[in-house]
Formats: C-alpha cells, structure tokens, sequence
C-alpha cells in the first residue's frame, strides 16, 4: 500500500463511529446510511486495508460534514480522484480544502500540480502563485519553489525567476545534490532560456 493509501486510512482511522447520516448514497447499496457507515467503521477498525476507493471516499465525505471548516478531508478526496485520473474534480476538491484553509500547503502544492497536468506542462499565473505561496510558507517545499520560478520564467520574467533559483539555491544545505540540479537552471534562465518543464517532467516528488 502506497502512501496516500495509507495516508487515507488514517484519516479515516481518525472519523471514529459517530455521526451516522439516514440518506443514501449513489454507486452504493441501499441501505440505510447509518448502517452503512457502521459497517464501514467496523471495517476500518478490523481489516482497513481492505476498504474500496468507493467506501473510502464514503468516509472522507462523511468527514467533510463531522468537522465541516477542516480541509484534510477535502484534501484526500482530491488524492484520490487524481489517483483516478479524474484531475478536474481533484481540483475542485483541492480548492474546497483550500476554501477552509488558504495556507494548507499539501492543497496549494496538489492544486498547483493538477493545474500544471490539466494544462499539459505549462506553469500558468495560478500554478505560480500557489507553488510561490507553498514554498513561501514552508521552505522545505523546494520543488514547490522551483516551480514557481519555472512558472515566472515561462511568463518572461527571466529576472525573477532567476532571483527565485538563486533564494532556493542558497538555502540549500552544501552537500544537498540538488545545489547541481539548480546550478543548471540558473544559468540556463541566465542565458535568457525560458526554463520551462518537458511534458514528461509533470510535478512529482
């Protein structure tokens, strides 16, 4: 199991048992909610790791309505549509998560690399900021500030993305390997080279 599989199953460790609903829910048997989410609570405790994408986004929704101004339920529901291919939902629920938190940093980083998938690589103003405002509140979301000189870059502001590279070059520990990584791409955006990503070079860890 990956680590947003296990990342989900402890938020959903966390819901407990309470908080049963009496409506239903589409794609799933129609049995009362409660006796459903009872069921699944039961699961969670005895064998989580055999819980279905379907049941699992069940009790993240089931968060959402428990502790309404969280946004880490938001959050997982959008891991797990993007995990599904459904990158425009994912989206949405990454800006729901935000909407509740505008400095979640896991949802700005996530928001800004759906955006970066929807628009085929490209780093648009939106991508920039978020990925900016990530590393901004948390330096130790590099790659979140390469980005964000990427994006400036790939807008023409050569200057700034430069300056950005050279901050998160020097904040970098002497021995950390990626000082090589940055070197290179400091002085490509130094030649006037827009720094922009390959198609197949899409945000990962």
């Amino acid at each position: 199991m990956n680590r947003l599989n296990l990342a989900i199953i402890g938020s959903c460790l966390a819901l407990g048992v309470a908080g049963y609903f009496i409506v239903g829910k589409p794609g799933m048997p129609d049995d009362p909610m409660s006796k459903r989410q009872e069921g699944l609570a039961e699961k969670i405790k005895t064998d989580p790791m055999s819980l279905t994408p379907a049941e699992t986004l069940s009790r993240l929704e089931l968060a959402t309505r428990k502790d309404p101004a969280s946004p880490q339920p938001h959050f997982f529901i959008g891991e797990m549509l993007r995990a599904q291919g459904r990158s425009e939902d994912a989206a949405r629920a990454y800006q729901s998560a935000l909407r509740r938190d505008e400095d979640f940093v896991p949802a700005l980083v996530a928001l800004a690399d759906t955006l970066v998938e929807l628009s085929g690589g490209g780093v648009s103003p939106q991508a920039t900021r978020l990925y900016g405002r990530a590393y901004q509140l948390d330096e130790t979301q590099v790659r979140a500030g390469m980005w964000a000189a990427m994006g400036a870059a790939q807008a023409g502001d050569q200057a700034k993305a430069e300056q950005a590279m050279r901050y998160i070059y020097n904040k970098l520990p002497e021995d950390d390997p990626r000082r090589e990584r940055f070197k290179g791409m400091i002085a490509a955006i130094g030649q006037g080279e827009a720094a922009a990503p390959a198609p197949d070079a899409a945000p990962t860890e």
